[in-house]
């Protein structure tokens, strides 16, 4: 999956693994330090289009990975089948 924040118009790119998803976020894993309440742009083949979302929380794992909670800022809308 690719991630990307923007710091003053400029992107950033960076690796990050989905640990889990739902409806309502998504759980990371990255070795890029985020800040609460930052907006991250999610790419990845799972979605329709690109996804922003908001980090809730984190937590540091060993000093070099980072596991974090995010929030879609958008809710995917689900048609029933």
């Amino acid at each position: 999956m690719g991630c990307t924040i923007y710091q003053q118009s400029n992107p950033i790119e960076f690796d990050c693994v989905s640990t889990n998803i739902s409806q309502s976020g998504i759980g990371l894993l990255t070795t890029t330090a985020l800040k609460k309440e930052q907006d991250i742009e999610l790419i990845n083949d799972i979605f329709p289009y690109p996804r922003t979302a908001t980090v809730r929380w984190s937590k540091e794992d060993n000093g070099l990975y980072y596991t974090y909670g995010l929030e879609f800022i958008e809710q995917l809308r689900v048609t029933p089948q």
